[in-house]
Formats: C-alpha cells, sequence, structure tokens
C-alpha cells in the first residue's frame, strides 16, 4: 500500500500546527494580567459648586463669611445696605393700614347701603394690593441677605464693602462648594463592563499623601459607551479620610478589586 506524500504532510501540518498553537491559547485564561486589579487616575469632585449672587440690587454694607470658612445652608454670607429697603417697607405698611381701615369704612358703608357694591370692590382691591406690596418689602429686606444655598466652604469671596452689585449684571459674591460627598469619575474601556458593577468596593489612594488612604463605592455606571473612545463613565463615591487630607480637585488613584475577582 502506498501512501499519498502530499496527504501525510498535510496531516502532519495540522496537526503541528495545533499543538503549537495550544499552549498560547491556554495562557490567555491564565495570564497574570487576568487576576490584577483594575487601576486607573481620577480627581475628586463634588457635586455642588455654585457661585453666589445677590437677588436684589444694592450696596454691600458688611461682610459675614470669608474664603475657606465652613457654612450652614442658609447661613449669612453678605448684607446689602438694608437702609432704603426699610423704608419701604415702613411705607408699605402705611398704606396697607390705611387701606384697612378705609375698607372697614366702607364695609359699613355696605352694611348699611350707602355705598355701591363696585365701590366696594374697588376698595378691597386696594387693600388686597397693599398687603401684596407689605409682602413683596419684606421679601426684598430678607434677599437683601445674601446666604449660603447650603453646608460647605467658601472656597472665594468676591464682594467687599461699599461695592454696588446690579441683579441684571449677575456678578458673583462668593464661591460656595460642598465637601460632601466626595465623587471620583474615571472612563473605563467598555470590556470592563463584564467585570465591574455598581456598589463594588474602590480603594483611592492620593500619590503622595500616604495618610490619605479611603475606600469608595462605584454609585453609577453610565449606560451609555462614548462610539469615539470606546469608553463607559463611572462614578465613585469616596469616604472621607479620617485627617480630611481629601479634597475636590485632588488627583488620585482608583483600584478596583472586585473587577480581577471576576475575571
Amino acid at each position: 500500500m502506498t501512501c499519498d506524500p502530499i496527504r501525510l504532510s498535510g496531516r502532519a501540518f495540522v496537526a503541528v500546527s495545533f499543538f503549537a498553537l495550544a499552549p498560547s491559547l491556554a495562557g490567555v485564561s491564565e495570564s497574570p494580567a487576568a487576576s490584577e486589579p483594575l487601576t486607573v487616575s481620577s480627581n475628586l469632585m463634588v457635586e455642588q459648586e455654585v457661585s453666589v449672587t445677590t437677588r436684589v440690587s444694592g450696596v454691600i454694607d458688611s461682610i459675614q463669611a470669608e474664603r475657606g470658612e465652613f457654612v450652614k445652608k442658609g447661613q449669612p454670607l453678605a448684607t446689602l445696605d438694608q437702609r432704603e429697603f426699610l423704608l419701604d417697607l415702613k411705607a408699605a405698611e402705611e398704606t396697607l393700614a390705611v387701606s384697612h381701615a378705609d375698607l372697614k369704612r366702607y364695609e359699613e358703608l355696605r352694611r348699611l347701603n350707602l355705598t355701591s357694591e363696585a365701590e366696594f370692590e374697588q376698595k378691597h382691591s386696594r387693600y388686597e394690593l397693599a398687603l401684596v406690596e407689605l409682602e413683596r418689602a419684606k421679601l426684598v429686606i430678607d434677599r437683601s441677605v445674601v446666604r449660603a444655598p447650603f453646608d460647605g466652604v467658601v472656597a472665594d469671596r468676591y464682594a467687599r464693602v461699599g461695592e454696588k452689585f446690579l441683579l441684571e449684571e449677575s456678578k458673583p459674591l462668593f464661591k460656595v462648594m460642598a465637601l460632601e460627598p466626595l465623587l471620583a469619575r474615571a472612563y473605563l474601556q467598555a470590556s470592563s463592563l463584564q467585570t465591574v458593577r455598581a456598589g463594588d468596593e474602590v480603594t483611592v489612594e492620593a500619590p503622595g499623601f500616604p495618610d490619605a488612604l479611603s475606600s469608595g463605592r462605584v454609585s453609577f455606571i453610565s449606560p451609555v459607551i462614548d462610539p469615539g473612545s470606546g469608553t463607559v463613565q463611572v462614578i465613585v463615591q469616596v469616604k472621607r479620610d479620617p485627617k480630611r487630607v481629601l479634597r475636590p480637585g485632588m488627583a488620585v488613584k482608583l483600584t478596583f478589586h472586585a473587577a480581577a475577582a471576576r475575571r
């Protein structure tokens, strides 16, 4: 019996090729890189950071908060000169008192059928308008005190005593930044969706600050993949370190340990 040399050589080639590839295929699933935790760079941030403006026009009379000062929601930051506003309030109170007395007089005349219904309704409308003007005057005085919109820290102060601020200009008087919660945004390759889950614990390190070691959890994974970069946005909510070294803007490294365990 004779053997076809071409067939034999073909079989030998297939066998050799298969066994040559087998070790490399096995190496992919058992690669050390597959078990290493996923580490990315990020910067800490906060959701609330606003420039505080005045809600009425006026001149700064006093400053109650300085840069770096911790403030509570509603705490006064600055006060405008209220003298003109107080005069408006007094005038509104006097107008209301006169309108109320006039309305009472016309109520009696109406009871005695000595006035028309139209005249009575006119006096009643003037009284209601006077009530509105009084509330408006009170609101202006309340808004003449610039207050912190939420708990946080005064990141910057632009207001100066004696400076005039106009409502239509919307010039900032202060910048207030919340310190909680601390967040870190990372952009991971879309393939990470197979291993990163919401709620996963993350180690947070700040290079150059060994005492600032902290942790966090994945709070958000974007449902959209960026078509240009092929990445997905992930947000980590970071716990405050005991020494409060971590702060917004600081560069950090995020390590996703659970991602390695799922590979």
